[in-house]
């Protein structure tokens, strides 16, 4: 008998997993990584990126947000909230494990691309949020407002970068401790099908309770959230 599902088992070509690769490293998680640049310098884009980008087309995706849509204050709020929530929902429900099953299984995608093709997706709704986001020019608190740098905007968001990056350091080790390679899904991409990594974007298949995580089940949440809040802008 013939079984109506694709053979997931399959190996693919080294011609497959070089583009998969690629697609990781040019619109995967790395790039995801800049919205918590975005983040800690209070929704807009550091002034020190631009001279490093190569080209002017690649300056003008990063002057986010491309488009001031002269909402009115309350229409911001919500169309901010659809945003956040459009990517809160594709972060939660491609990590799914009956959507990864489903896309294996029906659709036939190969399974050492999920990781990638999970943090494309995480990636390209991060850059319609920040690229979309209406500034409300709320300002809860602003900590540096007294200091003698604060009329240099460069050195501003710099130092509004680092103490971001210095509060998210616990949270980013774990990171490590576990495999850097495997979070960014290029592990997954040069592991025989048969692996059982390669398919899971779920978590860890064992409950850890050791280390920091016997304290805290998100630590990398948690740092995340400690950074917004207790940063100085």
């Amino acid at each position: 008998m013939i079984s109506p599902f694709p053979d997931i088992t399959r190996e693919v070509n080294i011609l497959n997993r070089i583009l998969w690769f690629l697609l990781n490293i040019l619109f995967g998680g790395f790039i995801s990584m800049t919205m918590l640049v975005w983040v800690s310098c209070d929704m807009e884009m550091p002034n020190f990126f631009f001279p490093v980008l190569p080209s002017s087309f690649i300056q003008s995706v990063f002057h986010v947000p491309w488009i001031d849509m002269k909402l009115i204050f309350p229409c911001k709020i919500i169309f901010n909230a659809f945003l956040f929530g459009l990517f809160g929902f594709v972060h939660t429900f491609f990590a799914r494990n009956d959507v990864q099953q489903y896309l294996i299984t029906k659709l036939s995608f190969p399974p050492l691309a999920l990781r990638t093709f999970y943090l494309i997706l995480t990636n390209i709704t991060a850059w319609l949020l920040m690229g979309l986001w209406q500034h409300t020019s709320i300002q809860l608190w602003d900590f540096l407002e007294n200091y003698t740098f604060q009329h240099e905007y460069r050195g501003r968001q710099l130092i509004l970068l680092i103490i971001f990056t210095l509060i998210n350091l616990p949270g980013m080790c774990v990171v490590i401790q576990f495999d850097s390679l495997e979070f960014f899904g290029f592990k997954q991409i040069y592991q025989s099908t048969s692996c059982p990594i390669i398919s899971r974007t779920t978590g860890m298949n064992k409950l850890v309770t050791d280390g920091i995580f016997k304290f805290c089940r998100h630590p990398m949440y948690l740092f995340l959230l400690l950074g917004c809040i207790i940063s100085p802008s």
